[in-house]
């Protein structure tokens, strides 16, 4: 009976186990537009939705314009206000997410009245909250002022480590830009 135990306690670890998912970038063109002919951008007010005041600050606007910029930079583009080819524009979207819940396919390991040890699937009630964040950047054609490009991620913002989260998305976003960085 204690090895019967100890395989239902071993399912039922398995069970709680948790897989961790990588934000996985998605990225739509216009491939009619010829990126080449773009040397220069401008920013435009960002579009941020949340409610967490960490999350919506000018530090946050001018960490992610930063690393956008580096990442402009490194393929030949310039900063230009006056007359640029390009406006780019950020959204961000956060809300609070509870991770987990109820699931019927739960290992459950119990003691019975007529069975000393019985175990089956059942409803498992745990979980966690945390917060979930998007990003979302465009790239418009300023003369057209059609959207050219965007490029977007989804996943989990720890306040704490923000900067960083920040400039690790954004260089995972721009990776998919139409145009090659420069060497």
């Amino acid at each position: 009976m204690n090895n019967l135990f100890q395989k239902a306690l071993l399912i039922g670890m398995i069970g709680l186990g948790t897989t961790k998912v990588k934000a996985q970038v998605i990225t739509n063109a216009n491939h009619a537009v010829n990126f080449r002919q773009y040397h220069t951008y401008n920013w435009v007010s960002p579009d941020i939705q949340t409610r967490n005041p960490m999350l919506n600050s000018d530090l946050v606007t001018k960490s992610i314009e930063s690393s956008v910029d580096q990442s402009l930079l490194a393929r030949g583009l310039q900063k230009n206000e006056q007359a640029p080819d390009l406006f780019f524009r950020f959204h961000t979207y956060t809300e609070r997410v509870m991770n987990g819940g109820y699931s019927s396919m739960y290992p459950m390991v119990g003691f019975g009245r007529f069975m000393p040890l019985g175990f089956g699937y059942g409803p498992y009630g745990g979980g966690a909250t945390y917060n979930q964040g998007t990003l979302v950047i465009d790239a418009i054609d300023t003369k057209t002022k059609e959207l050219v490009w965007q490029g977007g991620v989804s996943g989990s913002i720890n306040p704490r480590k923000l900067d960083k989260i920040i400039y690790k998305v954004v260089n995972k976003i721009m990776r998919k830009y139409p145009v090659e960085q420069i060497n």
